[in-house]
């Protein structure tokens, strides 16, 4: 009797042990999405135009329920007023079902230090699908906040903006008081 207790124990230690490794394990993240970048709102409902996500890096669970991205993303046709090297090897957090606050700070010669914020990423956890809420950039170059009555968003995988939208209505679902319409 004494044996099956103990190895009925020994078999809960050991699946408690590969479930630990499986959730907090970091993981490789290397997918190139076919998306479509859009503003919301149904007077814009015509401004489409597609849009490529390439997205490299690792990601990784903390036991506090942090998910944190260290790596890159990418959007082809999208020029970001970032320095090249800053844009590799940067890390964002976010709790599960919020996302991931895009913001990029370097230093320059001559300034205190210089920052960017891209948008808000919301992903699933192998990042097959991303949609990101992207913040409008106003003529001082400072960033707006994002609004989704008529805000800018980038989803894939996406060939056009209804499925689009069924995908940021369902990676955005923690965040949104109503779903995002058309």
């Amino acid at each position: 009797m004494k044996k099956v207790i103990w190895l009925i124990g020994l078999g809960v230690v050991l699946t408690a042990f590969t479930v630990g490794l499986w959730l907090y394990l970091p993981r490789e993240v290397d997918v190139s999405l076919e998306g479509v970048k859009y503003r919301l709102g149904t007077e814009n409902a015509q401004e489409i135009e597609p849009v490529t996500v390439q997205i490299e890096g690792t990601l990784r669970r903390t036991l506090n329920g942090q998910r944190l991205f260290r790596g890159m993303l990418e959007l082809n046709g999208e020029p970001l007023p970032v320095p090249k090297e800053q844009l590799t090897n940067r890390t964002f957090n976010a709790r599960k079902g919020e996302g991931f606050l895009l913001v990029y700070q370097w230093f320059e010669e001559g300034t205190i230090g210089k920052s960017f914020s891209l948008g808000t990423l919301y992903a699933d956890d192998h990042f097959r699908q991303i949609t990101l809420t992207l913040f409008e950039q106003q003529a001082d170059g400072k960033s707006a906040n994002w609004s989704g009555e008529d805000g800018l968003m980038i989803t894939a995988p996406a060939k056009d903006r209804t499925e689009a939208l069924r995908v940021a209505n369902t990676l955005m679902a923690n965040v949104l008081l109503q779903p995002l319409d058309s």
